[in-house]
């Protein structure tokens, strides 16, 4: 048993070998068109990054100033979020505090 495993694993290694010699020629006999098709794409990879940033610079300000808004709503949002259940006791207070005035003793000026 341990005989067929081992022919197994030089049979894989010997294919291997022979996919990696494949693979190393055929990359090596390829490598002039890819270079080739390498110089032919560089125009395009100017004018897509060139068209980026101008789209960037153009988008970055309206984008800036509409996350800007955002972040405000969200912060009102937030503190009328956190104050709303707070207003019963507010209101509880307030008639506390006009209780109280109500009989402070008025002083003569």
């Amino acid at each position: 048993m341990l005989a067929l495993v081992m022919m197994a694993l030089v049979v894989a290694a010997v294919v291997s070998v022979g996919a990696l010699v494949l693979r190393v020629a055929f990359w090596t006999v390829l490598l002039p068109v890819r270079l080739v098709f390498c110089l032919l794409f560089v125009p395009f990879w100017i004018a897509r990054t060139v068209l980026k940033m101008a789209f960037g610079v153009i988008l970055l300000p309206i984008l800036l100033v509409g996350g800007l808004l955002v972040a405000a709503v969200a912060a009102i949002a937030a503190l009328v979020a956190v104050v709303t259940p707070l207003l019963p006791l507010l209101v509880v207070a307030f008639l506390i505090w006009a209780v109280f005035r109500s009989f402070r003793p008025a002083t003569a000026a």
